[in-house]
């Protein structure tokens, strides 16, 4: 086992989870050609899993620590009201980049703001509350 459940654990699942939006099967087939480090991505099943938080707790601002390429933020955004945003921190400048690109593509562009820099210094510059915060990077700073 090299995942954190049992692949056909993990098989069933997919298996049974509402498909993923088209522009996130894109965002994920992009990330998986374009990273070394796709295995940071967060897939289908955590992607549905953020969009029924969001959903769930009826978030209207959601802070993200960690966009990579995207898709998590793109997730999110699904479940946001007309007027909710993600404000999202990336430290790489490539990978900020791409996920520009990603969200820029998407029906949600208008809803997420990425913020490059450590996420120490965009968080303090941040005001207002927050209804939902994935912080999903930077985890020797997560104390911080």
């Amino acid at each position: 086992m090299t995942g954190v459940v049992p692949p056909e654990i993990e098989a069933y699942a997919v298996e049974h989870t509402t498909p993923e939006h088209p522009v996130l099967t894109e965002v994920a087939a992009d990330t998986r050609l374009a990273e070394d480090a796709h295995g940071m991505m967060v897939g289908l099943l955590e992607g549905r899993f953020l969009e029924t938080l969001v959903w769930l707790a009826g978030a209207r601002r959601i802070l993200e620590i960690g966009c990579f390429t995207g898709y998590s933020a793109l997730s999110m955004a699904a479940a946001l009201p007309p007027d909710g945003c993600i404000v999202t921190c990336e430290v790489d400048p490539e990978r900020a980049a791409t996920a520009r690109g990603h969200v820029a593509a998407s029906p949600w562009a208008r809803q997420i703001e990425i913020r490059e820099g450590p996420a120490l210094e965009t968080i303090a510059a941040l005001t207002g509350q927050f209804d939902l915060v994935f912080i999903d990077a930077d985890k020797t700073s997560y104390a911080n």
